[in-house]
């Protein structure tokens, strides 16, 4: 098996913040590079903008947009910003319109929750059934005041991811009838622990399959890739 790829140095920086863990990272990482679209939810949007930034870095180099740019509505959804109340409705549609459900699409969504996010893509005049193939829904919310982050660097980041989501696209059995299923949760902040709650585990079989990997190729994978953040986070050097 390949060596896995370098980390990308933005969101190895943001793990060493203690703003997201290295296995949901990872998984993101892998789910990007195959053509797995992310929004980014919250009310920091700086933390926000700075996660959205780390996941576009993860991005091959080919299908990466240039900085700031949305390259004629392609993967990066910066037409007008963001995603929320003040940006002309159907700019996420119109995206959706000249990519396909592989392109690798990256979003920041002001909203914050799954609920907020998901309000905002109805309004966007996206059916269920179209969001149910929008991938991941990371959400950004404050950090816990006082609570130190085990490993962050400088104390606790002010956000944090608090919630990772993962939208279930709808199927259709043998006779051609649609089967929905909600969405799963792949991690979780746990204030009382300080520290993320993993559940991804339970969805690993349909994340592998919609990406073309074996269940265990992608566990394997995950764990490759989670080691690779944390060193690039501690600064030890890839080789």
């Amino acid at each position: 098996m390949p060596p896995p790829p370098a980390a990308p140095p933005k969101l190895a920086s943001l793990v060493a913040r203690g703003v997201v863990d290295t296995s949901t990272a990872a998984l993101a990482w892998i789910l990007l590079e195959r053509g797995v679209p992310a929004l980014v939810a919250g009310r920091d949007h700086a933390v926000v903008d700075a996660l959205l930034d780390g996941l576009v870095a993860a991005l091959p180099p080919d299908r990466r947009p240039e900085e700031g740019a949305s390259r004629g509505g392609e993967r990066l959804v910066r037409v007008a910003g963001r995603l929320d109340a003040d940006n002309p409705r159907g700019v996420l549609r119109a995206t959706l319109g000249v990519t396909s459900r592989r392109s690798g699409l990256v979003a920041a969504v002001d909203a914050g929750d799954l609920a907020g996010v998901l309000a905002v893509l109805r309004g966007e005049g996206l059916t269920d059934d179209e969001v149910s193939f929008l991938g991941m829904v990371l959400v950004i919310g404050p950090a816990d005041s006082g609570a130190a982050h085990r490993g962050g660097k400088g104390g606790p980041p002010r956000a944090r991811l608090v919630a990772a989501h993962y939208l279930r696209p709808v199927l259709r059995d043998a006779g051609g009838h649609p089967r929905r299923l909600g969405p799963a949760i792949l991690a979780a902040w746990d204030a009382a622990a300080v520290a993320w709650e993993d559940f991804a585990w339970g969805i690993v079989p349909d994340l592998a399959e919609r990406i073309g990997m074996r269940a265990g190729d992608l566990e394997v994978e995950r764990g490759r890739r989670a080691t690779v953040l944390a060193g690039a986070a501690r600064g030890e050097p890839v080789g």
